[in-house]
Protein backbone atom coordinates (compact mmCIF):
# COMPACT_ATOMS: atom_id res chain seq x y z
CA UNK A 1 0.00 0.00 0.00
CA UNK A 2 2.87 2.43 0.68
CA UNK A 3 5.22 1.79 -2.30
CA UNK A 4 1.62 2.70 -4.18
CA UNK A 5 0.89 5.96 -2.66
CA UNK A 6 4.72 6.49 -3.26
CA UNK A 7 4.54 6.04 -7.05
CA UNK A 8 0.84 7.61 -6.91
CA UNK A 9 2.46 10.76 -5.22
CA UNK A 10 5.62 11.08 -7.81
CA UNK A 11 3.38 10.08 -10.75
CA UNK A 12 1.16 13.40 -9.34
CA UNK A 13 4.31 15.53 -8.89
CA UNK A 14 5.60 14.73 -12.52
CA UNK A 15 2.31 15.70 -14.09
CA UNK A 16 2.34 19.10 -12.59
CA UNK A 17 5.95 19.49 -13.49
CA UNK A 18 4.92 18.90 -17.13
CA UNK A 19 1.94 20.69 -16.95
CA UNK A 20 3.57 23.80 -15.94
CA UNK A 21 6.62 23.67 -18.19
CA UNK A 22 9.70 22.48 -17.89
CA UNK A 23 10.85 22.01 -14.73
CA UNK A 24 8.81 24.98 -13.21
CA UNK A 25 10.33 27.19 -16.04
CA UNK A 26 7.97 29.26 -17.70
CA UNK A 27 8.54 30.39 -21.60
CA UNK A 28 9.02 34.57 -21.84
CA UNK A 29 6.00 35.92 -22.86
CA UNK A 30 5.77 39.18 -25.45
CA UNK A 31 3.71 41.42 -23.27
CA UNK A 32 5.90 44.47 -21.94
CA UNK A 33 7.26 47.33 -22.70
CA UNK A 34 10.14 47.60 -25.26
CA UNK A 35 12.51 50.08 -26.39
CA UNK A 36 13.82 49.97 -29.80
CA UNK A 37 15.57 51.74 -32.89
CA UNK A 38 15.30 50.88 -36.17
CA UNK A 39 16.37 52.24 -39.80
CA UNK A 40 15.40 51.24 -43.40
CA UNK A 41 15.56 53.35 -46.73
CA UNK A 42 14.02 53.42 -50.19
CA UNK A 43 14.21 55.14 -53.35
CA UNK A 44 11.27 57.45 -54.43
CA UNK A 45 10.85 59.44 -57.66
CA UNK A 46 11.77 62.12 -56.27
CA UNK A 47 14.92 60.63 -54.67
CA UNK A 48 16.04 58.47 -52.08
CA UNK A 49 14.86 58.60 -48.29
CA UNK A 50 16.89 57.40 -45.41
CA UNK A 51 14.72 56.77 -42.17
CA UNK A 52 15.69 56.52 -38.47
CA UNK A 53 13.35 55.64 -36.07
CA UNK A 54 13.86 56.01 -32.23
CA UNK A 55 10.82 54.59 -30.16
CA UNK A 56 8.61 52.05 -27.62
CA UNK A 57 6.48 49.45 -28.17
CA UNK A 58 3.99 48.38 -25.32
CA UNK A 59 2.57 45.03 -25.78
CA UNK A 60 -0.55 44.30 -23.47
CA UNK A 61 -2.22 41.24 -23.10
CA UNK A 62 -5.49 41.69 -24.76
CA UNK A 63 -3.44 41.35 -28.20
CA UNK A 64 -3.47 45.13 -28.24
CA UNK A 65 -0.08 47.20 -28.32
CA UNK A 66 1.56 50.54 -28.96
CA UNK A 67 3.89 51.89 -31.15
CA UNK A 68 5.19 55.20 -30.45
CA UNK A 69 8.20 56.77 -32.33
CA UNK A 70 10.41 59.68 -33.12
CA UNK A 71 11.02 59.01 -37.06
CA UNK A 72 13.57 61.25 -39.17
CA UNK A 73 12.96 61.19 -42.90
CA UNK A 74 16.44 62.31 -44.41
CA UNK A 75 15.14 62.99 -48.26
CA UNK A 76 18.27 63.46 -50.43
CA UNK A 77 16.13 64.98 -54.13
CA UNK A 78 17.00 63.75 -57.51
CA UNK A 79 18.33 67.76 -58.07
CA UNK A 80 20.39 67.75 -55.59
CA UNK A 81 18.32 69.28 -53.02
CA UNK A 82 17.96 67.66 -49.01
CA UNK A 83 15.44 67.75 -46.82
CA UNK A 84 15.08 66.44 -43.29
CA UNK A 85 11.94 66.20 -41.40
CA UNK A 86 10.79 64.83 -37.74
CA UNK A 87 7.72 63.04 -37.70
CA UNK A 88 5.69 61.92 -34.16
CA UNK A 89 4.52 58.51 -35.20
CA UNK A 90 1.56 56.97 -32.52
CA UNK A 91 0.02 53.95 -33.52
CA UNK A 92 -2.19 52.00 -31.30
CA UNK A 93 -1.72 48.19 -32.94
CA UNK A 94 -3.03 44.72 -32.49
CA UNK A 95 -0.77 41.51 -32.60
CA UNK A 96 -0.79 38.06 -32.17
CA UNK A 97 1.43 35.00 -32.40
CA UNK A 98 1.30 31.62 -33.61
CA UNK A 99 4.48 29.50 -33.40
CA UNK A 100 7.11 31.29 -34.90
CA UNK A 101 4.74 33.56 -36.98
CA UNK A 102 4.55 37.36 -35.42
CA UNK A 103 1.65 39.08 -36.70
CA UNK A 104 1.00 42.78 -36.74
CA UNK A 105 -0.79 45.27 -37.78
CA UNK A 106 -1.87 49.14 -36.92
CA UNK A 107 -5.28 50.23 -35.93
CA UNK A 108 -6.42 53.02 -38.80
CA UNK A 109 -9.11 54.59 -36.75
CA UNK A 110 -6.64 56.27 -34.48
CA UNK A 111 -3.00 56.17 -36.18
CA UNK A 112 -1.20 59.14 -36.09
CA UNK A 113 1.68 60.73 -37.98
CA UNK A 114 2.58 64.34 -37.54
CA UNK A 115 5.39 66.68 -38.94
CA UNK A 116 6.71 68.17 -36.39
CA UNK A 117 9.93 69.55 -37.68
CA UNK A 118 11.74 70.44 -40.66
CA UNK A 119 15.30 71.27 -40.71
CA UNK A 120 15.50 72.66 -44.63
CA UNK A 121 13.60 75.80 -45.57
CA UNK A 122 11.72 73.77 -47.98
CA UNK A 123 9.38 74.58 -51.00
CA UNK A 124 5.60 73.56 -51.68
CA UNK A 125 6.73 70.61 -53.25
CA UNK A 126 8.27 69.11 -50.35
CA UNK A 127 5.63 69.86 -48.33
CA UNK A 128 3.49 67.84 -50.43
CA UNK A 129 6.13 65.21 -50.62
CA UNK A 130 6.12 65.21 -46.69
CA UNK A 131 2.03 65.07 -47.06
CA UNK A 132 2.40 62.01 -49.37
CA UNK A 133 4.58 60.28 -47.00
CA UNK A 134 2.37 60.64 -44.36
CA UNK A 135 -0.40 59.93 -46.77
CA UNK A 136 1.01 56.61 -47.42
CA UNK A 137 2.27 55.33 -44.21
CA UNK A 138 -1.18 55.73 -43.27
CA UNK A 139 -2.85 53.67 -45.71
CA UNK A 140 -1.48 50.82 -45.18
CA UNK A 141 -0.95 50.70 -41.43
CA UNK A 142 -4.15 48.70 -41.00
CA UNK A 143 -2.95 45.82 -42.91
CA UNK A 144 -1.59 43.07 -40.65
CA UNK A 145 1.85 42.24 -41.59
CA UNK A 146 3.63 38.63 -41.38
CA UNK A 147 6.49 38.79 -39.51
CA UNK A 148 9.38 35.63 -38.29
CA UNK A 149 9.72 35.56 -34.82
CA UNK A 150 13.03 35.70 -34.34
CA UNK A 151 13.89 35.65 -30.68
CA UNK A 152 11.82 36.19 -27.63
CA UNK A 153 13.68 36.52 -24.49
CA UNK A 154 13.22 38.00 -20.90
CA UNK A 155 15.10 40.94 -21.83
CA UNK A 156 14.52 40.61 -25.99
CA UNK A 157 11.93 40.74 -28.31
CA UNK A 158 13.36 40.39 -32.22
CA UNK A 159 11.21 39.78 -35.66
CA UNK A 160 12.24 40.11 -39.14
CA UNK A 161 10.77 40.66 -42.22
CA UNK A 162 11.31 39.35 -45.43
CA UNK A 163 10.59 41.71 -48.15
CA UNK A 164 9.06 40.61 -52.11
CA UNK A 165 12.55 41.29 -53.72
CA UNK A 166 14.00 39.36 -50.68
CA UNK A 167 15.89 41.52 -48.68
CA UNK A 168 15.31 40.83 -44.90
CA UNK A 169 14.59 43.83 -42.58
CA UNK A 170 15.25 43.30 -38.36
CA UNK A 171 13.76 44.93 -35.24
CA UNK A 172 14.98 44.66 -31.95
CA UNK A 173 13.57 45.59 -29.46
CA UNK A 174 14.88 45.81 -25.61
CA UNK A 175 12.57 45.16 -22.66
CA UNK A 176 12.68 47.62 -20.35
Amino acid sequence: MRKTSCLFAISMLLALVAASGSCGHRAPRVEGNYVYEHGWNYDISEGHIDVHETGTMDFFQDGTALDSARQVYSVTLSDGGKVKWVFNYISPSRWRVEGEDFYFAGEEDSFRMELIETFTEGSDEQAELAARIIKSVSGGIGRETKFHLAELSRDELVWSYTYPDGHTDTWEFRRR
